[in-house]
C-alpha cells in the first residue's frame, strides 16, 4: 500500500513538470513499472487459458486427494467422487463391457463358484433334513404333534432335534452401549442390533441401580422363554450371545477368549471410540466363530441307512426314468429315420447323435416333403434335429411326376404320373397343351419318354363331333332326277357351314380333310341308269358347294347307285330316303408343310 501511495505521488509530481521532461519520465516509469505489469499480464493470461490451468491442476490433483484423505475426510471425498465414478463406469460398460468384465474376471470366478457351492451345500443339507424328518415314523409323529399344537412343523423339528443354536452375537461398546459389530446365523431371524444393544444396556443399568448400587459388574445370563442371552464383559467391550436351547458352560470360555482377543487387537480403538464402528468391521471373523449349532446325537443305524436308501432309491428312479426316456427317444428317432428313408426325394447317408441333438446327413430334392414337418408329424422335436441335406434332382417316380406337373401346368382334368422314366398323362387336353407336352417333356429330369395312350385330344374330339354332324345329313332328290328336292336348300347351306368349320378346326390340328359326296338311288329302273343318276346327283351337290367357294380339292363326288342303300325299300319312305346324297369325311395327318395350303381348303375352286 505504501509503494502504491508513493507511486501515485510521484506520478502527480511528474505531471506538474514541464513538457520537455515527459519523455524522461516515461522512460523512468517504464523501467520501474514494466516488469510488474508484464508479470501481471502473464498471470492473467495463465488464468484465462483453460489448457494451462488444467495442466497446473493435473500436477497436484493426486497430492490433493492424498492430503484430503490424511485429514480424515474420506466420506466427503467419496461423496464427491462417487457420481463421477459411477457415471464413468456406466459409460464404460455401455461402450465396451468387455473391459470391466476382464478387470473383474479374477474376482468374479471365485465369487460365483463360492456362491454356487454354498447354495448347493445348503440345498443338500435341507434335502437331507427333509428326508430324515419327513420320510420316517418320527417325522410323522412330529407332524401330528404340530397339527395338534398348532405349531409349524419346522418348530417342532427344532424343539426335538436341537440341543442349542447360537442365533446372534453382538459386540457392544461398554461405555456407550453402541453396537460395534453384529453377526446372525444363516437360518435365524435377525433383530435390530441397535435396539437389542440398547435393551441390554438398559436392563443392566436397571439391575445395577436397583439391586447392586455402587457396583460396575455387568449381568451374566438372561432367559426369555426358550431364548437365553449370555453376556461376558471386558474393560471396554461386551459380547452378548442370543442362544436358543441350553449351551454348555464351555461356551462361556469361548466367549471370554474371543472378547480377550478383541480387547487385545482393538484396545486403542475401544479406548478412543467416538461412535464410528468402522474400525471394528474386521472383527467379524472372530465373533462369527461363536455362531455354533449342536443337535442331539442320533443312532447312526436308524438315521443314515434309511436316508441313504431313500436317496439311492430316488436316484435309481431318476436314472431309470432318464434311461427309459433316452431309449424311447432312440426308438422313435430310429422309426422316424426308417420312414424318412422311404420318402421320395430324400436320401439319408448317415445319422449321428450328439447329446440331445440328432445329426442327419444326406440329399433332398426341392420338391420332396419338408423334413421338419415330417419330424413334427412323428411327434418329435424339430429343434433337436440338425438336418444337413444337400439339394439334388431325384429320379423317384413321385418326384418326377411333381416336377413335370410344376413345369407343364396340366389343365383341369389331366393328371401326370411317372413309372420307370416314362411320363403318363391321363385325361382330356386341348391340342396346344399336347403340343407343349411333346416339346418340353423330353427335357424334364427323369423323363425319357411320354405315353399318350391315355390322353385324349379335346380339340380332336370336337372335330370328330363336327364330322359326325356332317355325315348325318341326307340331301333328298325327286324320283329319276338330279336336282334337289324342294326344301333341301336349308340342309345344303348347313352342310356348307359344317364343311367350312371342319376345315377351320383341322388346320391347327395339322389334319387333312377329305369330303366324299356319295350319290344314292332307289331300286326303280335299271342299274346302269341308276349308277349314272347317282353320280349326277353327287356332281350337282359338288357344283353347288363350289359355287359358294368351297375348296374343290377336298370334294370328291362318287355315285354308288343302289349298291349302298340307306334304308329298306319295302316302303315308299325308305325308297325316298335312298334317292339322296350323303357325306363321308376322312381325316388324315398333314403329310408335308407345303401341302397344308391346298389340303386346308384355302385355295379357291376352279
Amino acid at each position: 500500500m505504501a509503494e502504491q501511495a508513493q507511486r501515485r505521488a510521484f506520478e502527480a509530481q511528474a505531471q506538474e513538470k514541464p513538457t520537455h521532461n515527459n519523455h524522461a519520465y516515461e522512460e523512468l516509469r517504464h523501467l520501474i513499472v514494466a516488469p510488474e505489469q508484464e508479470g501481471i499480464a502473464t498471470i492473467q493470461e495463465r488464468l484465462d487459458n483453460l489448457e494451462k490451468r488444467t495442466a497446473d491442476v493435473s500436477v497436484v490433483v493426486a497430492e490433493a486427494i492424498q492430503m484430503r484423505r490424511e485429514k480424515g475426510d474420506d466420506l466427503a471425498l467419496a461423496a464427491a467422487l462417487a457420481p463421477t465414478i459411477q457415471e464413468t463406469l456406466r459409460e464404460s460398460v455401455r461402450r465396451d463391457p468387455h473391459v470391466l468384465a476382464d478387470a473383474l474376471f479374477p474376482v468374479m470366478g471365485p465369487a460365483i463358484r463360492k456362491s454356487i457351492a454354498e447354495t448347493l451345500r445348503g440345498m443338500l443339507e435341507s434335502f437331507n433334513e427333509a428326508l430324515e424328518h419327513s420320510l420316517s415314523w418320527r417325522g410323522i409323529k412330529w407332524r401330528i404333534e404340530g397339527f395338534r399344537t398348532g405349531k409349524p412343523f419346522a418348530e417342532i423339528v427344532l424343539m426335538h432335534s436341537l440341543l442349542y443354536r447360537v442365533e446372534q452375537v453382538f459386540l457392544i461398546h461398554r461405555e456407550t452401549g453402541l453396537v460395534l459389530n453384529h453377526v446372525v446365523a444363516p437360518s435365524a431371524p435377525a433383530q435390530d442390533a441397535a435396539m437389542v444393544a440398547g435393551l441390554l444396556s438398559a436392563i443392566q443399568q436397571f439391575a445395577r441401580d436397583s439391586f447392586q448400587p455402587g457396583q460396575t459388574e455387568n449381568l451374566g445370563n438372561m432367559t426369555f422363554d426358550e431364548l437365553q442371552i449370555r453376556v461376558v464383559s471386558g474393560p471396554n467391550a461386551v459380547i452378548a450371545a442370543a442362544i436358543r436351547g441350553h449351551a454348555p458352560e464351555a461356551y462361556n470360555l469361548a466367549m471370554n477368549e474371543t472378547l480377550e482377543e478383541i480387547q487385545r487387537h482393538y484396545s486403542s480403538a475401544l479406548a478412543h471410540f467416538t461412535g464410528d464402528p468402522g474400525p471394528f468391521r474386521a472383527a467379524e471373523p472372530q465373533i462369527a466363530r461363536l455362531l455354533e449349532t449342536q443337535y442331539r446325537e442320533k443312532p447312526p443305524e436308524t438315521r443314515r441307512p434309511r436316508a441313504a436308501m431313500i436317496a439311492g432309491a430316488i436316484a435309481a428312479v431318476l436314472l431309470l426314468g432318464w434311461a427309459g426316456y433316452s431309449t424311447y427317444l432312440l426308438i422313435e428317432w430310429s422309426r422316424f429315420l426308417s420312414e424318412l428313408r422311404k420318402q421320395p426325394g430324400i436320401v439319408v447317408v448317415s445319422y449321428t447323435k450328439d447329446g440331445r441333438t440328432f445329426h442327419i446327413q444326406g440329399f433332398r430334392d426341392p420338391l420332396s416333403e419338408d423334413p421338419k414337418k415330417l419330424i413334427s408329424q412323428a411327434g418329435l422335436d424339430p429343434d433337436s434335429a440338425d438336418l444337413q441335406l444337400a439339394p439334388y434332382y431325384s429320379l423317384d417316380d413321385a418326384i418326377v411326376a411333381r416336377r413335370a406337373t410344376a413345369l407343364l401346368h396340366p389343365p383341369a382334368g389331366v393328371t401326370l404320373s411317372a413309372k420307370n422314366g416314362e411320363l403318363i398323362p391321363e385325361g382330356s387336353a386341348p391340342q396346344n397343351w399336347i403340343a407343349q407336352l411333346e416339346e418340353k417333356a423330353p427335357w424334364i429330369a427323369g423323363v425319357s419318354r411320354v405315353d399318350e395312350s391315355h390322353l385324349q385330344n379335346s380339340s380332336l374330339r370336337q372335330l370328330n363331333a363336327l364330322r359326325g354332324t356332317l355325315e348325318s345329313v341326307v340331301l333328298l332328290f325327286p324320283l329319276g332326277r338330279a336336282e334337289l328336292d324342294s326344301g333341301q336348300e336349308t340342309n345344303l347351306a348347313q352342310s356348307e357351314k359344317n364343311i367350312r368349320a371342319l376345315i377351320a378346326q383341322a388346320v391347327p390340328l395339322r389334319q387333312v380333310v377329305t369330303v366324299e359326296l356319295v350319290g344314292h338311288t332307289d331300286i326303280t329302273g335299271v342299274e346302269a341308269a341308276n349308277l349314272t343318276l347317282s353320280r349326277e346327283r353327287a356332281d350337282q351337290i359338288r357344283a353347288a358347294l363350289l359355287h359358294n367357294s368351297v375348296n374343290s380339292a377336298i370334294l370328291l363326288p362318287r355315285g354308288v347307285g343302289t349298291s349302298q342303300p340307306l334304308h329298306d325299300e319295302s316302303s315308299e319312305e325308305g325308297r325316298r330316303l335312298n334317292r339322296s346324297v350323303t357325306f363321308k369325311v376322312t381325316l388324315s395327318p398333314l403329310p408335308a408343310a407345303g401341302t397344308a395350303s391346298s389340303a386346308s381348303g384355302a385355295a379357291p375352286a376352279n
